[in-house]
């Protein structure tokens, strides 16, 4: 790694950029829909459609769905080991030089260590179906019958105790700020902007995406704290998490 120190740099950045990065976006603005879709005229307008299904629904019809997450989890992974190696030769010196830039880097590697936590309980609830009952985690697609179920069985995992919401909007957010001050460090790994003109303009642009990937995760959160789950729906949820303990 140290013979090979800026080639490892610049892939680190662009795995975390690019397959991470459009994922990032493409996923909170989707969860987003849950709020969304509890507008009035919103409700209207589509009829009162459940949008965050739709969306959820469509992705897992994608016919490349399982090549797109094997590309998707190597980068993931090769940018967590890069990341925990950088981590652990890391030297906090915010205490002793109070700049902005020193307290970004800090915060770069503490939101980087919750993201990558966040991301594996994320992923082991809902994609491998883990029973972490601390966390009450019981999201799944569908119900014993078929019931699609995404939106009332996020809304009744959020809802179950403040300390999910507050697990799920901490590590978002994390996910968020890694991603976006991320993308303003890699404009400068890759040469992009020099200049401290250049880094400023490139930093507001930053700055608006982070601001509007935060919209969304709050709202989201907002959202699956608001839905009112259906009689049927807490029916179909109750009799999958029956049939899921035995």
């Amino acid at each position: 790694m140290a013979k090979n120190y800026f080639l490892f740099r610049r892939l680190h950045s662009l795995s975390g950029i690019i397959p991470v990065g459009v994922f990032c976006i493409v996923h909170l603005f989707t969860n987003f829909q849950i709020m969304i879709q509890q507008i009035p005229f919103v409700k209207d307008l589509f009829n009162e459609a459940d949008i965050f299904q739709h969306e959820v629904d469509f992705i897992h019809s994608l016919p490349a769905l399982l090549f797109i997450e094997i590309g998707l989890w190597s980068a993931i992974g090769f940018h967590a080991l890069l990341g925990i190696a950088y981590t652990m030769q890391w030297k906090n010196n915010t205490t002793h030089y109070q700049y902005t830039n020193n307290k970004r880097y800090a915060l770069q590697r503490i939101t980087g260590i919750i993201a990558l936590i966040f991301i594996f309980v994320h992923v082991a609830t809902l994609r491998w179906r883990w029973n972490l009952g601390f966390l009450n985690t019981p999201f799944y697609a569908h119900g014993p019958d078929g019931t699609p179920l995404v939106t009332a069985s996020t809304a009744y995992a959020l809802q179950a105790s403040w300390f999910m919401s507050f697990f799920y909007l901490i590590g978002a957010l994390s996910v968020v700020y890694h991603w976006s001050n991320g993308l303003w460090t890699a404009a400068i790994t890759w040469g992009v902007t020099i200049t401290p003109a250049a880094q400023k303009r490139w930093n507001m642009v930053c700055t608006a995406l982070g601001v509007a990937l935060a919209i969304f995760t709050v709202g989201a959160v907002i959202g699956a704290n608001t839905y009112q789950i259906k009689p049927h729906e807490m029916k179909a949820l109750q009799a999958m998490m029956a049939g899921a303990e035995h």
